[in-house]
């Protein structure tokens, strides 16, 4: 089998069916979501608040013209306005010099102030589209701001006339004495920054653990990197049946309320079984999974029911002596029943231990508890024999067991039977372990005839409440 081929939709990129993965496992995971986009946001606050210094700004307001001032009075021609426009942006550059701002230093009435200091404090920004230059002189003092915005009024006019001795560079707003700290959005925009890095963050870590998980998560995963035929693939459905708390119920293809897909799924995947049973002319399968949760219950106890409501008599075991869970499903009390382990050890026939449901019209050979070490107990030739006569005296015989890639059970049962079923459940399984299983199962010399991929996302969201319906107690 060829584990390493890979498919045209690999080498093109992600399937739809990836991308509903990843965004189910996000929102699945929504609380995380939220809980770190609120804490890195509450950080970015605390950031903000502790390092908080209050700032205190005094700003000059300059007209610039290329004429004396005089004539500004009478007015200015459009290309007048248009060189101060120009002359503006110059202005600039002026008001940074370090001759300037060593006049300014000297002049503010701080003797520690250096020129250097000057020129960080200072920012001159002009008006767009205006002859209009703002001088802003920003400190943690507002005695400061304000002393070194009047040393630039009184200084200012000597540094542009020599720079440009035709212009005039008036003040229409002089400096004030700040009165309270300027506006600070700090805080916000920090907390908007820590939520929105806290959902970034949150909701990339969500999806390497899902790449690096390395599930199957679409049915291209199936059949090019387990290199399985896929049976059939069911789609999620929401378990309406109503149930008493702590007990568990399966969905049945004979419940209405199943849906008309899901039940018609399993037609499909019945007429495929009929095919290749008398293609190969097999009888007897078993139906088992890679990790517990994966339907694999469900998924045989739908199988046989599909299969009898066609008028063929079947035969359902619970292979599953770990574990038995076909009587829940089926919502039938086995209490009393040992199913295999009560013929291996001589207590009943195999004709005995049958049960026969009206309901279902379906045969059942049912385990109503555990058995202690199983294995022993499936590897005598008394099961062989079992399933042997089941095969002679019923059309098709469906064996539900443990899953194949956690106990040896599968691939004991595997040996005894025609074929084999394996259900792969969306995104539950690690491929490696899948591969693994595939192995322990081709080692017994049956075929695996395909996969049904089962629970496969629609999408539509997938509640939790979903993924623990298959409840489920084997230690790993």
């Amino acid at each position: 089998m060829d584990y390493n081929s890979v498919s045209k939709k690999d080498e093109e990129g992600i399937s739809i069916e990836t991308v509903l993965i990843y965004i189910r496992k996000v929102l699945e995971r929504w609380w995380i979501v939220a809980v770190s986009a609120v804490l890195l946001a509450v950080v970015g606050f605390s950031a903000a608040t502790i390092t908080y210094v209050p700032t205190y700004s005094s700003q000059i307001m300059f007209i610039a013209s290329n004429r004396q001032t005089s004539m500004i009075v009478s007015g200015q021609s459009s290309s007048d306005i248009n060189a101060s426009v120009t002359l503006a942006t110059s202005y600039q550059y002026v008001f940074t010099t370090t001759e300037l701002a060593t006049k300014v230093a000297q002049n503010c009435g701080y003797k520690d102030i250096s020129a250097e200091e000057i020129k960080r404090f200072v920012s001159v920004q002009s008006v767009e589209d205006t002859a209009i230059v703002n001088l802003t002189v920003t400190t943690t003092n507002a005695d400061l701001s304000y002393s070194i915005a009047k040393a630039y009024q009184s200084l200012y006019e000597e540094a542009i006339t020599a720079a440009f001795p035709s212009t005039t560079l008036t003040v229409i707003d002089p400096p004030l004495l700040p009165e309270k700290p300027n506006a600070d959005n700090s805080a916000l925009i920090y907390t908007l920054l820590g939520f929105a890095a806290g959902l970034a963050l949150s909701v990339l870590g969500i999806l390497c653990s899902v790449i690096l998980k390395d599930t199957v998560k679409s049915t291209d995963d199936v059949q090019s990197k387990l290199g399985l035929k896929i049976i059939g693939t069911v789609n999620h459905v929401a378990n309406k049946s109503k149930k008493k708390k702590g007990e568990k119920t399966s969905i049945l293809i004979t419940d209405r309320k199943s849906g008309f897909g899901f039940i018609e799924t399993f037609k499909l995947i019945r007429t495929k079984m009929d095919h290749i049973s008398a293609r190969k002319n097999m009888k007897a399968f078993i139906v088992t999974s890679t990790m517990e949760n994966e339907g694999k219950t469900t998924t045989a106890v739908n199988l046989a029911l599909a299969l009898a409501k066609n008028g063929k008599e079947v035969l359902l075991i619970d292979g599953d002596l770990r574990k038995p869970a076909v009587a829940k499903s089926l919502g039938i009390n086995a209490g009393d029943d040992t199913g295999i382990l009560g013929i291996v050890e001589g207590q009943k026939s195999l004709a005995d231990s049958i049960k026969y449901s009206e309901k279902y019209n379906l045969y059942l050979l049912l385990n109503g508890r555990a058995v202690v070490d199983p294995s022993e107990m499936l590897s005598t030739s008394q099961t062989e024999e079992i399933i042997a006569r089941a095969k002679q005296e019923f059309d098709y015989v469906v064996i539900d067991t443990a899953p194949s890639g956690v106990v040896a059970d599968a691939s004991i049962l595997a040996g005894f039977a025609d074929g084999i079923v394996l259900v792969i459940r969306q995104d539950v399984a690690p491929q490696r372990r899948i591969k693994r299983a595939i192995e322990n199962l081709d080692n017994s010399g049956t075929e695996i005839i395909g996969c049904i991929y089962n629970d496969a996302s629609n999408g539509k969201y997938v509640s939790r409440a979903y993924n623990k319906r298959y409840g489920y107690g084997y230690g790993e």
